[in-house]
């Protein structure tokens, strides 16, 4: 267990050092809003469920070499499918998009640590929330709604061999100034099926919300990361497991 812990620790200093630019970027957002600059491109990311067919991996791969899957979530009215860039520099990520322009919402972006991310037990994926717009990964903030959370059990991931379905497992929210935080779910290894089973235990006391009756029997963890803009330094952490069709 103590070895557990001590692999947790150094996951939680990588998570701070990603998303310690979140309070920069609000700020930025601000000016820039005063400014009446053009900050973003996230209007792209959205799809009225009756217009044109939607971008493939592979049409986000020919503006960017860098997109290693498409995320992929629907409401009653619209899809979003999302652009995920491995990036080697998330300090760049959180500032540019997929089109390496400077862009307030940066982009939605797995951390790319040089081992092979595709192999990874838990795929953490990293995205902005914004204040006033539904861009990005600021629609996560809706699983905090316990029929929001019912009602959209399913998110897709798409890569280059493959399309996958994950089952909502649960919904956190994390205190990075709270000295004791425990952020285990920042770990892209998760050992054995045990270990991975006790990283769903430790994260309880932090949910807001919770899916039960979802076996875990070491399937991949999909893990989607953002900032909560209301409160600096606290993160909301949505946890799926990659569905098992029997």
């Amino acid at each position: 267990m103590r070895r557990i812990r001590k692999k947790w620790i150094y996951a939680g200093a990588a998570v701070i050092a990603v998303s310690g630019l979140c309070s920069l970027i609000d700020h930025q957002s601000e000016l820039n809003e005063v400014l009446q600059l053009t900050v973003t491109r996230c209007e792209e990311y959205e799809i009225a469920l009756s217009d044109e067919p939607e971008e493939t991996l592979q049409d986000w791969q020919k503006i960017n070499s860098d997109v290693r899957y498409v995320l992929e979530f629907s409401e009653a009215d619209r899809q979003c499918r999302i652009p995920v860039l491995a990036a080697s520099d998330p300090d760049y990520a959180m500032r540019h998009n997929l089109y390496g322009e400077y862009d307030t919402m940066g982009s939605v972006f797995v951390e790319d640590t040089g081992t092979e991310i595709d192999t990874a037990d838990n795929l953490i994926i990293y995205g902005h929330s914004s204040k006033t717009k539904d861009w990005c990964f600021t629609f996560l903030k809706q699983y905090s709604d316990p029929d929001y959370f019912q009602d959209h059990p399913l998110i897709i991931l798409e890569g280059t061999d493959a399309r996958e379905t994950y089952e909502v497992v649960s919904f956190g929210r994390y205190d990075l100034n709270e000295e004791d935080t425990w952020l285990g779910w920042g770990s892209p290894s998760l050992g054995s099926i045990e270990e991975a089973r006790e990283m769903f235990l430790q994260s309880e006391p932090y949910l807001i919300q919770k899916r039960r009756g979802i076996a875990y029997h070491g399937q991949r963890v999909l893990t989607l990361v953002t900032c909560d803009m209301a409160q600096e330094d606290s993160r909301y952490v949505l946890q799926a497991v990659r569905k098992v069709f029997l």
